[in-house]
């Protein structure tokens, strides 16, 4: 596929996956082929304060250093780190794990609820909305994309072996997190979306190109099932770490 131009400049698309700039440029790491991407932080700190934790490796940007780590889940290796909010930092950080050696990639983090739940449901993308930017540089244009049936089958026995419910659902993709207006709303809850969150698009599709598997574990933090009084709850914080060890039990079972 040639070079694809547009008078809108998010719908053009080049298919060719070797870019002037490539991951993995200066550094040599080498990451397990099991990985975690954790959007958290005092709950990756206090795991590898409690546990034998080896940073094998560290992705540099203007305004913060990522390390990634390596610990042993269950008698398996894995690595892991915490990733940026939003798509386009994630998916560098992505990238970076995949020049390093990932191909199996479980993400974990909360998510905004369109639907009547309780704080700190589970929910399971099948389908993300692509209304964000980075996606549109790894797929063509189209209205969702796909997640990775393997990913997701993996997540579900994680949660069941853990006695957890879940929904498996339509997730909605936005990087207008201010933007997100009644009107909106309403569109999307009427489309079949559950959820809403920052990066699963972007996610989804850098790994669809790049050739790996991935799939994204959510639980809900504040609430937008009722458009006219937003529900900030306590954001999720009581779940992270919990996700953590599922996102981890969830990556044994990828295969």
């Amino acid at each position: 596929m040639a070079l694809i131009k547009n008078e809108i400049p998010i719908l053009e698309f080049d298919s060719e996956a070797q870019a002037v700039l490539m991951p993995g440029h200066g550094w040599d790491y080498k990451f397990t082929e099991k990985a975690v991407m954790l959007f958290m932080e005092p709950e990756i700190e206090e795991y590898v304060s409690k546990n034998k934790c080896e940073i094998v490796g560290k992705f540099e940007s203007v305004t913060k250093t990522f390390y990634v780590y390596r610990t042993v889940h269950k008698s398996v290796e894995i690595t892991f780190c915490q990733a940026p909010l939003g798509g386009a930092g994630a998916v560098q950080i992505m990238e970076q794990l995949i020049a390093g050696g990932a191909r199996e990639i479980i993400a974990a983090g909360c998510c905004g609820a369109l639907v009547e739940d309780t704080e700190g449901d589970f929910f399971i993308p099948t389908k993300a909305l692509r209304q964000e930017g980075t996606s549109y540089h790894y797929l063509p244009p189209a209205r969702e994309v796909e997640l990775d049936e393997r990913a997701v089958g993996a997540i579900e026995k994680a949660l069941m072996k853990n006695g957890k419910t879940y929904q498996k659902c339509k997730t909605w993709t936005t990087d207008g997190f201010y933007r997100e207006t009644k009107e909106m709303v309403l569109y999307r809850k009427e489309e079949g979306y559950s959820v809403v969150e920052m990066e699963c698009a972007s996610l989804a599709a850098c790994a669809k190109m790049r050739g790996i598997i991935f799939g994204q574990l959510l639980f809900t933090a504040d609430s937008l099932a009722d458009i006219e009084e937003h529900a900030e709850r306590n954001w999720g914080n009581e779940h992270f770490a919990y996700a953590m060890k599922l996102a981890f039990d969830a990556v044994l079972e990828v295969s």
